[in-house]
């Protein structure tokens, strides 16, 4: 690449630094093929059953007066093959890249763009909502995966590049001339800094579109709902599971356990 009056200069030759800097400076960064077809229409077939659940669960009317129409909360509590999406090797080793060697799954959600139906994810929020600020590095990270091709007519994710690097939510005609179209094949993953502007857009296609969003944060953040609640240390999770469900980042009960956990912490490293 050709250059004159450059003093400082970043060379990449390693694929998760190259994703890390679109993270970085433009706020999001696209791996294809991280799943099969196969996978695909296994995890779609799962998410299908997992919402078709929730739905009697909590029933149709009352999910449709809080805005919950078609989106599967934490699929991976009810199945736990979802956990394979959170847990996949690329996954792990570009969050690590981007938010340290600690962190936690604050949410994984999945969702079911129908046709001809605008979606609540519609409208245009960060995944750390009413935050009207910035910071100089993420403290939390999407991975959104593709389980159905992204196209501009299925209602594809739109995204607001290096909206993550302002402290509010720009103008109209702004946001009209520099929103992005993600247009990914299935098995893709777009990943972002969480407090990148996105949206989702209207499905005129007549097929469903999938996708599930698992965000990592920070252990400094809260999980949407207490995820560690749901396991236990003994349950043969391996030490990196029970850091990204959060086992390692309860908060304690009392000084005493406070202390407890410090103390043990402190014996352990020796």
């Amino acid at each position: 690449m050709k250059s004159y009056g450059i003093t400082s200069k970043v060379t990449i030759d390693d694929e998760i630094e190259r994703h890390a800097e679109n993270i970085f400076i433009k706020g999001y960064s696209i791996k294809n093929n991280l799943l099969t077809h196969e996978d695909c229409l296994k995890y779609t077939s799962i998410l299908n059953n997992v919402y078709e659940k929730q739905e009697v669960d909590f029933g149709k009317d009352k999910l449709e007066r809080i805005h919950e129409l078609d989106i599967a909360r934490m699929p991976f509590l009810q199945d736990r093959r979802m956990s394979e999406l959170y847990l996949n090797p690329f996954i792990i080793e570009l969050t690590t890249h981007i938010l340290g060697s600690n962190f936690q799954l604050h949410l994984q959600n999945a969702i079911i763009n129908k046709p001809n139906k605008y979606h609540h994810q519609s409208s245009w929020h960060r995944d750390l909502p009413y935050q009207d600020w910035v910071i100089s590095k993420p403290l939390a990270l999407n991975a959104f995966y593709c389980l159905t091709d992204f196209t501009e007519e299925n209602g594809t994710t739109v995204l607001l590049p290096f909206s993550h690097k302002i402290d509010h939510f720009p103008s109209e005609g702004y946001v009209n001339e520099n929103e992005v179209k993600i247009i990914a094949k299935a098995g893709s993953v777009i990943f972002f800094d969480s407090m990148l502007y996105h949206r989702a857009s209207y499905n005129s296609s007549n097929m469903i579109r999938y996708g599930v969003n698992n965000l990592f944060v920070v252990p400094i953040l809260k999980q949407q709902v207490d995820i560690a609640n749901f396991f236990h240390k003994d349950e043969g999770l391996s030490e990196q599971e029970k850091m990204i469900l959060g086992l390692k980042f309860v908060v304690p009960c009392s000084v005493l356990d406070f202390r407890e956990k410090r103390y043990n912490r402190i014996v352990n490293e020796k």
